[in-house]
């Protein structure tokens, strides 16, 4: 077959890889992309880069996963990379991208620039053995790679990738070294932790100092946290804690494998009594918030600020005989500014949202009389789904028009996606409706309201009598959510409620 005249536009996958010196240099990446690039401009393949640099787990390839969804939106007709190793050597993984390049027609061309034809047999086995001995070579460096990291944080050196906020690598004898400026407010989220103040506010005082974190961004409450709880800080090098390279996906192991190397960092950022402290204190905050949270109320989780989203708290002012209030909303920016919605008083709040329950019953009422006595309601599904199922042919045709228009070159590839993900997105929705519908029948819907229906009418004839937990319970089985807008600039609060589906 004639597979280089099909072939009009290729991805190429870069990735820096490892060898048994440890990583590639750039200089290698380069040379592979010069290679790559040279073959697609021979061949005038239109061609558009996939690099990314870091660990082969999927969870850290932002340009892999963008490429799947390109390779699945049918951008191109091939995928062009050194080997297959180096678009995947995960076991899992390789075996679910060759079928994804079957499926969709996708050639795959190596550096050598072999063709192969997923749909061949003889191409899938030769390409699959490849992966198979890159990933045995890759288990091999990877193995005496773990052993040299072991041995270097026994002896104390740093071997944990990037050095944490407060520290600066030295390279040359491979240990930490303090950033004197980093490590002041290093020292200063310690010191205030100690002294009674929340993560989250620790933040918005470090960036009001003007510091950030190492990657130019606000801090934020979980990244104080990581800071407080961070053994390096006290000097203590931790090693061998995660199976895998990404911190946030990777497995932790049992805690006697871990590497533990008391004094490993001189001199430290913080004296071992002071981390000492500054963690129990963390502890302590971390063993009343539970406390916190087991308080419930009627409308618990229920009213949301409609400025940020966020839930507003019930309380009791003592200066208006313990009467019961909806707090204003406290949420603070990364600079400390508070929203601002203001609260409003709990009783009077409940009766607007019970005369609106009751609303919405008068509206269910009405629904499930008009499917009584209607004779062509129960004629309505079959619309519906004709109605559906035209929207969904028309959304396919305008992905087949969109496909014809990349082939010929009518409209760009930025275009293209944009459009591509707005259709693909508009006809999954539009087939989850339809089937949705279909396995509903119309006496099903009628069935369900008049059940919905009887629930609001016991839980208005109840919810006076009911206590907190039970109230909130009730509420919540017909309320997804309230939103409460009520700003210092208007004088009349807003409450919208989001219901729950009745059908």
């Amino acid at each position: 077959m004639d597979y280089i005249n099909r072939i009009k536009r290729v991805a190429i996958y870069l990735r820096k890889s490892r060898n048994n010196e440890g990583e590639e240099t750039e200089e290698t990446l380069q040379k592979h992309r010069k290679r790559l690039s040279d073959i697609a401009e021979k061949n005038n393949w239109k061609y558009e880069l996939f690099q990314e640099v870091g660990s082969s787990m999927n969870e850290n390839r932002p340009e892999y996963i963008r490429m799947l969804d390109d390779l699945n939106s049918g951008l191109f007709d091939a995928v062009l990379s050194v080997n297959l190793a180096r678009v995947t050597r995960d076991d899992e993984e390789a075996p679910k991208f060759m079928k994804l390049l079957r499926r969709e027609e996708i050639l795959f061309i190596n550096d050598n620039e072999k063709i192969f034809d997923l749909e061949n047999q003889d191409d899938w086995f030769n390409l699959k053995v490849s992966g198979f001995l890159g990933n045995v070579e890759y288990e091999n460096i990877k193995r005496q790679l773990r052993k040299g990291k072991l041995d270097s944080a026994k002896a104390g050196k740093w071997s944990n990738g990037k050095p944490n906020y407060g520290y600066i690598y030295n390279r040359l004898d491979r240990t930490l070294e303090i950033d004197q400026e980093k490590a002041k407010a290093v020292k200063l989220a310690y010191q205030l932790v100690i002294d009674g103040m929340g993560v989250d506010n620790i933040a918005i005082e470090l960036n009001k100092l003007g510091y950030r974190t190492n990657k130019g961004n606000y801090f934020h409450g979980h990244s104080i946290k990581r800071i407080i709880e961070a053994p390096i800080y006290k000097g203590t090098l931790v090693s061998n804690k995660l199976k895998g390279r990404n911190i946030n996906a990777g497995k932790v192991r049992p805690e006697e494998e871990w590497i533990v190397i008391e004094d490993a960092v001189k001199p430290c950022i913080i004296e071992k009594e002071t981390w000492d402290l500054a963690n129990e204190k963390l502890q302590e905050r971390k063993r009343l918030f539970p406390r916190a949270k087991q308080r419930r109320h009627g409308l618990s989780s229920l009213i949301k600020c409609a400025n940020c989203g966020k839930a507003h708290a019930v309380s009791y002012r003592k200066d208006r005989n313990n009467q019961k209030v909806i707090q204003p909303c406290k949420k603070k920016d990364t600079l400390g500014n508070t929203c601002g919605n203001r609260g409003f008083n709990y009783n009077t709040m409940l009766e607007l949202i019970i005369s609106e329950v009751a609303e919405h019953k008068q509206e269910i009422a009405e629904e499930v009389s008009t499917f009584k006595e209607d004779a062509n309601a129960l004629n309505a599904k079959t619309l519906k789904l004709e109605q559906i199922n035209a929207r969904i042919s028309k959304v396919e045709k305008a992905l087949d028009t969109l496909q014809y228009q990349l082939e010929e070159d009518l409209i760009t590839i930025p275009r293209f996606k944009e459009r591509n993900r707005a259709r693909n997105d508009e006809l999954k929705q539009l087939k989850d409706e339809y089937a949705n519908l279909s396995d509903t029948t119309e006496q099903d819907q009628l069935d369900y309201k008049k059940d919905y229906l009887e629930r609001l009418d016991v839980f208005l004839n109840e919810w006076d009598s009911l206590k907190d937990e039970k109230l909130n319970e009730g509420l919540s089985s017909f309320i997804e959510k309230i939103n409460w807008y009520y700003p210092k600039e208007i004088d009349a609060p807003q409450l919208e409620i989001v219901w729950k589906k009745a059908n």
